[in-house]
C-alpha cells in the first residue's frame, strides 16, 4: 500500500491496494493516515516519520494488525521543501506476515541445531558416567551372593539401562539417522504399559484435582509391528500426556487397535477442549506449544519423528470443545520368535589387550573386567605414548576411545594398522557414531558403543577370537 500524505497527515495520493485494503474499495484522499492505519483520533505516537527525519535513514516500523490478524511494516520517506522542512511524505505498508513465518521456522531450526549440538555433548559425557556405572555393578555382581544385594544391583543395572536409553534419544534428537527396524513390537502390550506408567497422571493427579479422567482401552489381538519397543513407548506417552492436558474438567481417553489390509491402526482419542485449525496445522512445528511455560513444544515434533522413522503415518482430527484424536498407522508384520542368546561368550584363549581411553575410570572398569577374565591388560590414558608401546611390544587387541585430546581413536587405529596390521581394532565411543564405510575400512575391527555391558565385550572378544582361527587356518593351508 502506498500513500502521499501532507504535513496535517492528510492523504492526498493513495494507490489502488490502499484504496482495497484499507478503504474496502474507495478512495482514501482526504482522510488521516492514522485513522485508516490505526483507527486512532491522533497522530501515532510511534510514527517512524520523526525517526526517519532524525537519523536521516529509512527506520522501518513493524506492527500488528488484529483487524486482518496480519503483521505489517510501515516505512515513511519524507519530502523536504526547499528550507529543508517537510513538505508531505510518503507512507509505504508492507504486508510481512508470511516472511516474518519464514524468519521465525528459521529461528527454530537455529534453536534446534543449537540444542543439537549441546545435547550431543551431554549425551557423550553422560555415556561415560553410565559405562562406568554398569561396568561397577555388573563387577559387583560377580563378587556377592546375598539376594537383597543383588536385587538392588538389579535395580541400579536397570536403572542405568533405562538412562542409556534416553541418553540415546538424546543423539537421535541431535542427529537424526536411519535405524534397522529389526524387532517385532507387540502394539497392545506397549499400550497397557503406557497406560500404567500415565496412570499417576490421569487417575491419582486427576482425583486430586477433583475431576475424572477415565481410559478406555479396546485392543484387537495380534497387533504387531517392526520398529523399537522405547521409541513407540515414547511416542504413545507423550500422545497420552497431551490428551490429558486437553481434559481440564475431566473426560475420556480412549485407545483402539485394529489390523485391516496389512496395516495395524492405533487411535487415541479424548473428549478435551479441542483445537483449532490453526493449531492442527503447527502441532508438530518444533518448539510450537499451546501450554505456555508448561510446554516446551518438542513433544508432537519428537512423535512425528519416532511415527515417520517406523514407515508410519499420522493424522490429527479435531474439534473445539468436542475432543482430539490422534490416528496411527504402520505396516502390519506376523509375531516373530525370539532368537536363541548366542552361545558364543566362552573364550578358549587370552588375549594381550592395550586400552586407550582419556578417562581413567573407564580405563580401570574395563582392566578389571577383562584381567578377571584372564587377559593380559595394559592401559594408557595417552595416545602417544600408548602409540609408542604398541610398536614395540605385540598385542593381540587395541580397545580405543573415539575422542581424545591430540589424535582421535580412528587416526590412531590407522597407524597401528600401518605398524602391524593383524592387531584387532575395537572402537569405543560415547558418541552417536554414524561412521561411513570409508572412515573405518582397514582401520577398524569392531565397534561397541557406551555404555556398553560386560556381556557385549565378551561378545566381541569371542568374535575376535573366531575371526583369528579362520586367519591362521588359512595360514597353514
Amino acid at each position: 500500500m502506498i500513500m502521499v500524505c501532507d504535513r496535517d497527515y492528510s492523504i492526498t495520493l493513495s494507490n489502488n491496494s490502499a484504496n482495497i485494503i484499507l478503504g474496502a474499495g474507495e478512495s482514501l484522499i482526504g482522510q488521516k493516515c492514522y485513522q485508516v492505519l490505526r483507527q486512532a483520533g491522533n497522530p501515532c505516537f510511534d510514527c517512524p516519520l520523526q525517526d526517519t527525519i532524525n537519523s536521516g535513514t529509512i527506520i522501518p516500523l513493524v506492527k500488528f494488525d488484529e483487524r486482518y490478524n496480519e503483521y505489517f511494516e510501515e516505512r515513511c520517506f519524507p519530502i523536504m521543501a526547499a528550507d529543508n522542512t517537510v513538505k508531505s511524505f510518503i507512507l509505504y505498508v508492507k504486508n510481512i506476515t508470511k516472511s516474518r513465518e519464514l524468519e521465525e521456522k528459521s529461528s527454530q531450526m537455529k534453536k534446534l541445531s543449537a540444542l543439537g549440538q549441546i545435547s550431543s555433548g551431554v549425551a557423550h559425557d553422560f555415556n561415560n558416567v553410565l559405562t562406568v556405572v554398569l561396568g561397577r555393578v555388573q563387577l559387583m555382581k560377580k563378587q556377592i551372593s546375598d539376594p537383597y544385594m543383588l536385587k538392588s544391583l538389579d535395580m541400579i543395572e536397570k536403572s542405568a539401562l533405562d538412562g542409556a536409553s534416553k541418553v540415546r534419544k538424546i543423539q537421535e534428537f541431535s542427529r537424526p539417522h536411519s535405524k534397522t527396524l529389526s524387532q517385532t513390537v507387540n502394539l497392545n502390550e506397549i499400550i497397557e504399559e503406557v497406560v500404567e506408567i500415565t496412570r499417576p497422571k490421569w487417575d491419582v493427579a486427576s482425583k486430586i484435582r477433583g475431576i475424572l479422567i477415565e481410559p478406555i482401552v479396546d485392543l484387537q489381538p495380534d497387533i504387531f509391528i517392526m520398529g523399537d519397543s522405547s521409541d513407540i513407548r515414547n511416542a504413545f506417552t507423550n500422545i497420552i500426556f497431551n490428551a490429558i492436558d486437553a481434559m481440564p474438567n475431566g473426560g475420556v481417553l480412549s485407545v483402539k487397535t485394529q489390523r485391516t489390509d496389512g496395516y495395524v491402526t492405533v487411535d487415541f482419542k479424548d473428549t478435551g477442549i479441542g483445537m483449532t485449525e490453526e493449531t492442527v496445522e503447527r502441532i508438530f512445528d518444533p518448539f510450537f506449544t499451546t501450554k505456555g511455560v508448561l510446554g516446551n513444544g518438542l513433544g508432537m515434533s519428537e512423535v512425528y519423528g519416532i511415527i515417520k522413522r517406523h514407515n508410519g503415518k499420522i493424522a490429527v482430527q479435531s474439534e473445539v470443545g468436542v475432543g482430539t484424536t490422534i490416528k496411527l498407522r504402520f505396516p502390519a508384520v506376523r509375531q516373530k520368535t525370539a532368537a536363541a542368546p548366542s552361545d558364543r561368550l566362552d573364550l578358549t584363549v587370552t588375549f594381550s589387550i592395550y586400552i586407550i581411553d582419556d578417562e581413567e575410570y573407564i580405563i580401570e572398569t574395563l582392566k578389571d573386567f577383562l584381567s578377571d577374565l584372564g587377559h593380559h591388560v595394559t592401559t594408557n590414558t595417552d595416545p602417544e605414548e600408548a602409540l609408542d608401546e604398541i610398536s614395540k611390544q605385540h598385542f593381540d587387541i587395541v580397545i580405543t576411545d573415539l575422542g581424545m585430546p591430540g589424535i582421535s581413536g580412528l587416526e590412531l587405529a590407522e597407524k597401528i594398522k600401518a605398524l602391524k596390521s593383524e592387531t584387532q581394532i575395537v572402537l569405543i565411543s560415547g558418541w552417536a557414531l554414524n561412521l561411513k564405510a570409508k572412515d573405518i575400512e582397514n582401520r577398524i575391527d569392531f565397534i561397541i558403543n557406551k555404555p556398553f555391558s560386560f556381556e557385549k565385550i565378551n561378545y566381541t572378544l569371542s568374535e575376535i577370537e573366531e575371526k583369528l582361527l579362520k586367519i591362521r587356518q588359512k595360514q597353514t593351508q
